[in-house]
């Protein structure tokens, strides 16, 4: 007989599964019904949780918020600059099959959300995100001995040249974009702190 789930349990499968649904399908052809299915739950328990469409794209990146900040958090118990630089580039490295077969879920969904005003809380969380390993990644530059100011800028030129490379290897179905991409920011971190 199967555990039945806790409420929170179920929020949380389901928050997964519209994350799924809309890095598969994107935002516009994301369906309740698809979360639903994906979830193994009810479509009535996708309505009763998160009543408009907005909710589903605000729990999807609160997801990936959940996912990001504490994999950067884990990263940072390392001895050595070199060592969290070394273990990110990993990570990075490790998802690039995903990404390269369906883009970046994060960039996806925010390049999809409508402009209006429901979808504020969203943007915010989605730009938390993306904050989160831009200052990160200069965060370490800057404890490696790189100057703040240099630290910060290439924190978010490695974070920009890296969703680049996802989109160009996404588009042309090339793994090879991504792996150079990531090879050259790798060089590039360990040069800068020596």
């Amino acid at each position: 007989m199967a555990t039945k789930l806790s409420s929170e349990q179920k929020r949380q499968k389901l928050a997964r599964a519209a994350m799924n649904v809309i890095w598969r399908d994107g935002y516009h052809a994301a369906t309740i019904q698809a979360v639903a299915t994906e979830a193994g739950l009810p479509a009535g328990g996708v309505f009763y949780r998160f009543p408009k469409k907005h909710d589903l794209a605000l729990v999807a990146l609160e997801t990936m918020e959940g996912e990001f900040v504490p994999l950067l958090e884990s990263l940072s118990t390392s001895r050595s600059v070199a060592d969290r630089l070394a273990k990110f580039f990993d990570y990075l490295d490790a998802m690039t099959p995903r990404r390269v077969s369906h883009g970046c879920p994060l960039a996806r969904l925010m390049l999809d959300l409508p402009a209006d005003d429901d979808f504020t809380p969203s943007r915010k969380t989605g730009q938390a995100v993306f904050d989160a390993l831009i200052n990160w990644v200069a965060g370490q530059l800057e404890e490696g001995g790189v100057d703040r100011k240099t630290a910060a800028k290439t924190g978010r030129q490695i974070i920009m040249r890296w969703q680049g490379a996802i989109i160009l290897a996404h588009s042309m179905g090339d793994r090879a974009i991504l792996d150079d991409e990531i090879n050259e920011l790798r060089a590039l971190a360990k040069d800068l702190i020596g």
